[in-house]
């Protein structure tokens, strides 16, 4: 995925803006599992896949390679509540819903009721129409707070994944991606130096790389380790 040149730097060849594109998703084992499941799909053992994650862990850029390859249909909980969504199941098969947990604490306890049992309903179609869904969320199913007895028990049986914490060689290599949007070549030694400094999260790295670019360009010095060094 990125390759080495003569003067110790790295370089990726990618576009500016981050597309959620199978080709731009950065592999490691951290997330390996979440993305084979995607990958061998429909092979899966359930109908059902609820990816687990925190935030910026990868499950929406997951969800849209798969949407890709299924031509899933993105929901939210305000589909539910529409007049039109029967409608919206009667032209797809495959779904795609995002962050449960933080949708169903916005309802009050009617609305909660009611979303349970289209929820419901909504698991049933699936296997009635022998169509598959993704449910995203950053909190372990066995926690999510479901009254609904049938509704918890579906949501138990389905197949999970957990996107653990990125590990090193993530982190290096979101780095490298993340200078390479900046057409900047990075030497390794300053990658090492970010990973080991830095909060272990995306947005954090986010930030960072930002930081430097613009401290480099306003200052006009070399992005070296030493400038780097007196950054972070």
């Amino acid at each position: 995925m990125f390759e080495q040149s003569k003067n110790n730097q790295f370089s990726l060849n990618l576009q500016n803006k981050l597309i959620h594109e199978k080709n731009n998703f950065l592999v490691s084992k951290c997330n390996k599992k979440a993305f084979d499941l995607i990958e061998r799909w429909p092979n899966w053992e359930s109908r059902k896949l609820i990816i687990i994650g925190q935030k910026g862990s990868g499950k929406t850029h997951l969800s849209n390679i798969w949407k890709k390859k299924s031509n899933a249909f993105f929901l939210n909980i305000n589909d539910f509540k529409s007049q039109s969504y029967e409608k919206i199941f009667e032209n797809n098969k495959h779904y795609v819903i995002e962050d449960i947990t933080s949708s169903l604490t916005k309802l009050n306890k009617k609305e909660k009721i009611e979303l349970e049992k289209l929820l419901l309903h909504f698991y049933n179609l699936i296997e009635e129409k022998k169509g598959y869904v993704i449910l995203t969320d950053n909190v372990f199913p066995k926690f999510w707070d479901i009254n609904l007895p049938d509704l918890k028990s579906r949501i138990l049986s389905s197949l999970s994944v957990f996107i653990d914490q990125p590990d090193d060689e993530l982190l290096s290599l979101l780095i490298v991606k993340l200078f390479a949007d900046k057409q900047i070549l990075i030497d390794k030694k300053i990658i090492k130096f970010i990973v080991n400094r830095s909060e272990r999260s995306f947005a954090n790295l986010q930030s960072i790389v930002e930081m430097i670019d613009k401290k480099s360009l306003s200052t006009k010095k070399k992005l070296n380790l030493n400038f780097v060094k007196e950054l972070i």
